[in-house]
């Protein structure tokens, strides 16, 4: 099976993104491969308890259906540590699943993993 980087900068202002981002997470992980999420920029916003709850695309897909099941299938949720400081995102704001990194762990999951950005 693939190994797949999800890249996520978007965030509550562009739900096509965010919602189309974690839909096709959620296909890949479906489908048996391995799946690793990266959010930077304001898409850092997005693992705030309750800050993705009303995103939803132009089609009608909730980002939050597909967000609950990643973190209910322990995709790991990496976000840059400096965008969430800066937007008073922390540790008690968010699911068990999320981890706060620097930038060298974007290199590390970038490597042998196909990579998409949003």
């Amino acid at each position: 099976m693939g190994k797949f980087l999800f890249v996520l900068t978007r965030g509550m202002e562009d739900p096509t993104r965010v919602t189309r981002a974690l839909q096709l997470a959620k296909v890949a992980k479906e489908t048996g491969h391995e799946v690793n999420i990266f959010l930077t920029d304001d898409a850092a916003f997005l693992v705030k308890h309750g800050m993705i709850d009303n995103i939803v695309a132009p089609t009608g897909d909730e980002a939050l259906s597909h967000y609950q099941y990643l973190i209910q299938n322990k995709v790991p949720i990496y976000v840059c540590l400096p965008c969430a400081k800066s937007r008073q995102v922390d540790e008690k704001d968010v699911d068990e699943t999320v981890q706060f990194v620097g930038a060298p762990k974007l290199f590390e999951l970038s490597e042998n993993s196909s990579i998409f950005t949003f």
